[in-house]
């Protein structure tokens, strides 16, 4: 465990995309899946998905302390990025989220399912998969979607294309 005197000594908030993907290929390359690794540094397994896809807020000093001491990886000490790390606002990931990726997966826990005319539909919680613009669901882990994957449309709010007039996701 890290002492709180070297914890405090290294910057490890809004820590660099670099830092986060350096992580990401210590504990591939150690065979360790990110629910195990999760488990081992007291962490949720879809917030280290997105600290590994870059975002460096996503993970506690203290989290992030036990990741760099399990792969031995140096962080920046604090004087070396005082004013040069960005103060990250909320506001942009809110308004990300509107054109934000969704989740293909149909069995993925984050959906709305709901029934119109008999039919059963399910809308992509587009703010729980994909708060930051990542790659990834962070709920279940699967690629997202960008565009509509029947016609190839920009998304829109809702369940179904307003172009082709096909659901997004398919019902299983």
């Amino acid at each position: 465990v890290l002492s709180e005197n070297k914890v405090h000594n290294i910057a490890v908030t809004n820590l660099s995309p670099d830092i986060c993907r350096k992580i990401s290929r210590a504990r591939r390359d150690a065979g360790i899946s990110q629910t195990r690794l999760a488990e081992e540094v007291g962490c949720k397994q879809p917030a280290l998905s997105m600290f590994e896809q870059g975002d460096g807020t996503k993970l506690n000093d203290e989290v992030i302390g036990r990741l760099c001491e399990k792969f031995h990886i140096e962080l920046p000490k604090k004087a070396e990025v005082e004013n040069t790390v960005p103060v990250v606002s909320c506001e942009p990931f809110r308004q990300a989220a509107v054109h934000a990726g969704f989740c293909p997966n149909p069995a993925c826990p984050s959906h709305h399912r709901y029934e119109v005319d008999g039919r059963l539909l399910l809308r992509p919680d587009r703010v729980a998969q994909d708060p930051a613009g990542g790659r990834f669901c962070a709920v279940c882990g699967e690629v997202l979607e960008r565009r509509c994957p029947n016609c190839g449309a920009a998304l829109h709010d809702g369940a179904v294309c307003t172009f082709c007039g096909k659901p997004y996701i398919a019902v299983i």
